[in-house]
Parts: C-alpha cells; structure tokens; sequence
C-alpha cells in the first residue's frame, strides 16, 4: 500500500509553493473552464461537492496537457442571509465567521488537489469586489433599467426581509412560509429597487439558441421566460427582477435620496459599515437604518440620506465569471469598463465549460445572462452569452439511497475518506460511479475498491523500477503497441465526451495488460500512462512519476495514438438481468472478469434493475454474455 497522506501533503505543497496552476496567457488557444459559485457555509463540503469540481478539474489538467491556456479559478459568493441570521443568532458580525468558513473550504479544496489558480479567488463580499457589482448597478440605473416602484412583496416579519419567490415555500396548510426558519410570509406593498429584466425577454430567449446547454434546461428557461402571443397581445410570465433586501449582509446601493427623495448616484464604492447589531430595524427598513452615522450625509451644505436596503445574493453570482479574468495578482481589480479589461474579456469569453447543480438552472443562470446582455449592449463584453457549454452533474446520493442531510444522518464527510483512502481514491471512485450526469448512491465497498485499484497500479511500478519487470529495447511486442494507443485514443475521446467513468475502467484494462508482461521495450508505456492518470489522481501520478525519475506532470504533454498500430480486437457482451437483455458492452478481447462484471453493474439500465435486490449469481459465458440472477 502506499502512503498517501505522505504524498498527497507533499504534491499540495508542491504545487502551491511553484504556483505550478497559474493561469498562461502565452498560448494561442484557451480554455475557461468554471465551477458554479459555491456559498461557503460552515458545514463545509460534502462529497456531493468534489463530483463537479473533479470533472472540471480534469477538464483543465487534460487541457493544460494539451497546449491551452487554462483558466481555472474558485472563489465565494459569500454574502447572503444564512449567515446574516447566524450573525443575530450568536451575536457576531457575519464577517468574522464568513471569513473563517472560507478558510475551511479553501483547506477542503486544496486537500483535494484542484488546480485552481488561487491568484484568482474571488470573494463577493470584499470592497474591491463589490464596487464593480455596484458599477454594474450604476450602469443599469443611467440606462433606465433600476428604478424604484410601488410593488406587492413577500414580506417576512420574522426575518425582517423581502424575499424572492425562491425563498419562499409553501407548508402543509397552504401557508406560505420562508424556506429559511419557515416563518410567516405575507404579500405587500413596498417601494423597492426594480430591475427591469423583461426589457431583455427577447434577447434571453433568442440568446438559448447559441449555447450548447441540455435540453431540459433550455426548456426550463423558455418556460421561466414564459413568452405567449394572445391576440395579437404580446405576454411573458417573467417579471421584473425585485432587486432589494432588508438586510444588513448584502451590497449597499451606490445612491442617496435628498430631502425631496430625489434619487442621486454615488460613482464612488460605498462600503458596508462595520456593525455589531445587525437586528431588523423593525420598521421595514433593513438594519442599516440603525446607523444613523452612515445615514445621513452632508453634501455642499445640503442633507442626504443613504439607501438602506442591500442587494440580494444574487448580485455577486451574476458577473463573478468576469471578475475572475480581471482579478489580479495583488489582490485588485483591473476596472470593468477599461481596455484592458476588453482585451482579457476578449481573450477568454465565454465560458468554455461550466459545471453545477442543477439548483442553479433557472435563477442564476437567467440574472448572469442578463447582466452579460446589458454589458455586451454597453460594450464592456464581446460576447453576448457568457457559458457557452454547460453541464448538471448527478447528484451523489447516502448509501440509504435518500438525499444527503443532515437531519437523515447519512451525509459523508469527504474529511473522513481523504484521512482513510486519500483524494485520489475519492476523486477517482466519484469519476467511477457511473456517468457524470446521473444520481448515483455512494457505496463504500466500490470506494474501497477503487482505493485497491490504486494499490495495485503504485504495486506494477515498483516491480518495474525493481527491474523485475525488465526493460529490453530489442524487444517487439504489437500487442503491447495495439492496447497502449488503444487506450491513449479512448482516454482520450472518453474526456473529451466528459465520459469519466469509462475512460477510467479503458486505464484499468491497461494495468491488467501490463500485469501479464515480465520485459518491455520502452519505458513510455509507463510514463504515458501516468499522463493519463493524472487528470484523475494527480498525486499519486507525480510521485510515480518521481519514482520513474522524470520530470514532473506539468512538464509533459498529452500522448498521441496512431491508429496503424492498433490491433481491433474488441468484441461486444451481452448484459443480462435474469436473462432478459438490459444493455451491452465494447470489451478488449483480453478483459479481466473481475472489472467487466464490475462495470456491468455500474450501467444505469442495468443498476436499476439490480438495485436493492441480491444477486444470486453471476452467470458469465467469456465474451458473449454476462447474466446476473436476482431475487
């Protein structure tokens, strides 16, 4: 077995101390590859987590392999009313615990061994952040697009709040309750900061056409838009975008009223004052009016009073895939509206990949598309949609087969597998369980035995660089040839298609290959494979790599395959569940019985029908069919 605490602390360190994952702009391909904005609570991730940061990480190695400039940041969108509530609950300021549940994650993260380039994190609540999401509201008000209106809003007493629609649920008795703390929620009448989004109806609809998205989640945003032409009359379900909250955590508005409530623009950042009671004002009004200090301002003789309300959450979220490119190396901003900032937005818009939940596939997705429209017409972006490829992962369910929670006691804490098995086992058994898309429950049997799998690749290098598997170069071996381009070409394509599982299962056909030989001629049939790992199980692989005395991973490239020298020898098996065909798989002639059944049960139309059921035997006739008997 190999130590992988010992290793996996000595990559991190590595690879932070050499900046090895600091974004190039010195090639002439790019790839912008995202994960979706994650809230840092203080429970920290759960494994759920990892699954869609893995596969961009992936992404971003193999596309560093390849030759791209990679950009490939994390940050956090770190306002918002979870933690205002904490804040009041435990009498803190919610910046204190804000920042230390970022340093939890950010620790959660590099334990993991992400190549993010953390020159770029972002964090929505820091000043030099949000002066730019103030900017942006700035601009939309000088072009009629923020206004303030008499308009019907959930109001929350308890909370002391506006919330949005999403925010509020409804309970058993048809009351309508507030998702967080489910208290009451009533409708009422309030003036409050408007953005008109319905000016751009057409645009976010016509704008679905240019993006690779699944289907499902174009559809969910044409529905959300919800266009209908009644008699000649032209209507949409979406509504204007209710911009204002009553909290004290969020973005303050960059505006003042006089003693006429006229409206006057303030250019400058407004920053949020330090307050310690943080309590609803108890009038409507968010906490800031408490602060009378930073209320009333005077100006050239004349009297003001600031805007006390915040911006909801959903400000920072809606253009924080551009502050990534602007974020600089001594913590600033270059500005939004500069050349500059053209020229990097020209470089690397749109997002090339971007991986999430599927809890984000209306909201977040509609404002971000919306404040990237109202900048395209401004002609600060040159692209008029910001993701151009955009994938839901599967959701990791408890071994019981029930969504994560707390309150259920079946969360898995990736903590607890990175100390027992290492990241990469638990990177590569996340990648193994089956496409990236699907719902899948966790399985610590499978976990263990991926972090076997690894065992036993770390066992076949070490009889390699004991010489017990020798190296002869006059040695001629076609098979070896035909399985090792095989393989670097279905990696290859599988990654490319986000196929993790399968590209995993091609790797361990290969190992089982290597395995039968006692000499080969070369000893590229080693190091490209590490390549090939490595996307999935970075640390592991520099340190074989190590072993193997060759430079480390960021100083190869990407193996190519020739198609002359490989040998077609697949042949098709059936799968069979009680005999009744479920699906079929592609497998080298020389399959390993042990992995075809594995990855036969790993199939979604197979799981389904074995799920929950005891497998009585496994009837396997060599390369023709393998049938499992349930009861």
């Amino acid at each position: 077995m190999y130590d992988h605490k010992h290793i996996e602390k000595k990559w991190q360190e590595y690879w932070f101390k050499n900046k090895t994952f600091k974004t190039t702009e010195n090639k002439n391909k790019k790839f912008y590859v995202l994960d979706m904005f994650p809230y840092p609570s203080g429970s920290g991730l759960h494994v759920g987590h990892p699954e869609g940061y893995t596969a961009t990480d992936i992404i971003a190695r193999y596309k560093r392999f390849n030759g791209f400039d990679v950009l490939h940041p994390i940050g956090w969108d770190a306002f918002g009313l979870p933690a205002e509530q904490y804040a009041i609950q435990t009498g803190n300021n919610p910046a204190d615990f804000t920042n230390k549940n970022i340093d939890v994650f950010r620790k959660q993260l590099q334990s993991l061994g992400f190549s993010y380039d953390y020159d770029k994190e972002v964090n929505t609540t820091d000043p030099k952040y949000y002066r730019w999401t103030q900017w942006i509201f700035a601009q939309m008000y000088k072009n009629n697009l923020a206004e303030i209106k008499e308009i019907e809003v959930n109001w929350c007493e308890q909370l002391g709040t506006v919330l949005a629609n999403e925010e509020v649920l409804t309970d058993e008795k048809g009351n309508k309750v507030s998702e967080r703390g489910n208290f009451p929620v009533v409708k009422k009448p309030m003036k409050q900061w408007v953005l008109k989004i319905t000016n751009y109806a057409d645009k976010l609809l016509a704008g679905l056409n240019d993006v690779n998205w699944p289907e499902s989640l174009i559809s969910l945003q044409k529905n959300w838009i919800g266009k209908k032409e009644e008699n000649g009359k032209v209507t949409y379900h979406l509504k204007d975008w209710v911009f204002a909250r009553q909290r004290y955590w969020g973005e303050p508005f960059p505006i003042m009223f006089d003693e006429n409530n006229n409206v006057y623009l303030i250019e400058d950042l407004v920053e949020l004052p330090v307050m310690n009671n943080i309590k609803p004002s108890g009038d409507g009004q968010s906490p800031l009016a408490n602060n009378k200090e930073w209320v009333n301002v005077e100006k050239n003789g004349k009297k003001f009073r600031r805007d006390t309300n915040t911006m909801p959450q959903w400000a920072g979220s809606s253009w924080y895939y551009l502050a990534y490119i602007l974020k600089n190396d001594d913590g600033g901003y270059t500005d939004l509206n500069s050349p500059e900032a053209y020229q990097r937005f020209k470089k690397w818009l749109p997002v090339d990949l971007y991986i999430g939940g599927q809890e984000h596939a209306v909201l977040h997705l509609l404002y971000a598309r919306f404040w990237h429209k109202v900048l395209y017409d401004l002609k600060i972006v040159p692209t008029s949609e910001p993701f151009l490829k955009l994938v839901n992962q599967g959701m990791i369910l408890g071994k019981d087969n029930q969504k994560m929670s707390k309150s259920k006691g079946n969360v898995v804490n990736p903590n607890d597998i990175i100390d027992q098995f290492g990241a990469d086992t638990l990177r590569l058994y996340e990648m193994f369980m089956g496409p990236l898309v699907d719902t899948k429950p966790w399985n610590d049997k499978n976990l263990e035995a991926t972090r076997k799998w690894l065992d036993r690749v770390w066992r076949l290098f070490e009889k390699f660089i004991s010489s017990e598997i020798k190296l002869n170069k006059e040695l001629k071996n076609e098979e070896l040839d035909s399985i090792y381009h095989t393989t670097i070409k279905e990696v290859t394509q599988c990654i490319e298609d986000l196929k993790f599982n399968i590209a995993i299962s091609k790797m361990m056909v290969y190992i089982n290959f290597l395995y039968k030989l006692n000499e080969i001629n070369d000893v590229k049939y080693f190091i490209d494979f590490l390549i090939l790992l490595s996307p999935f199980a970075p640390h592991i692989a520099e340190e074989l790599m190590e072993k193997l005395q060759q430079k480390t991973l960021e100083n190869h490239k990407w193996p190519i395959w020739d198609d002359q020298k490989i040998i077609n020898k697949n042949i098709t098996v059936s799968i069979q569940v009680n005999g009744k065909l479920r699906s079929t798989i592609e497998l080298d002639i020389n399959y390993d019985d042990d992995q075809a059944i594995a990855l036969a049960k790993s199939i979604p139309n197979v799981e389904k029908h074995i799920l929950d059921k005891k497998i009585i035997k496994v009837i396997h006739i060599k390369n023709k069919i393998i049938n499992f008997v349930v009861n």
